[in-house]
């Protein structure tokens, strides 16, 4: 655990090895856990602003089924928050 940070309707919990996103209120049970993104993951974070709003987005490495090897590809997964 690191740091944990409310947002509006939804909690941020760091930690050394995977960041989680949760409903707020709720944060007590697993089943809260809306996105986790674990650090082995992760290919690329970026923090915007629009319209007064900030969001993260979050990119996750591919998966390369013939080899089995994660890399950064057109499959790529980005939730943005």
């Amino acid at each position: 655990f690191i740091a944990v940070e409310n947002i509006d309707s939804y909690c941020v919990l760091i930690s050394s090895k995977a960041v989680y996103f949760l409903k707020s209120g709720d944060n007590t049970d697993r089943e809260a856990i809306f996105l986790e993104v674990k650090y082995d993951d992760l290919y690329h974070c970026l923090v915007s602003k629009d319209h007064g709003n900030v969001y993260i987005q979050l990119t996750k490495k591919a998966v390369n089924t013939s080899s089995g090897v994660a890399m950064p590809g057109p499959s790529q997964q980005k939730p943005k928050v």
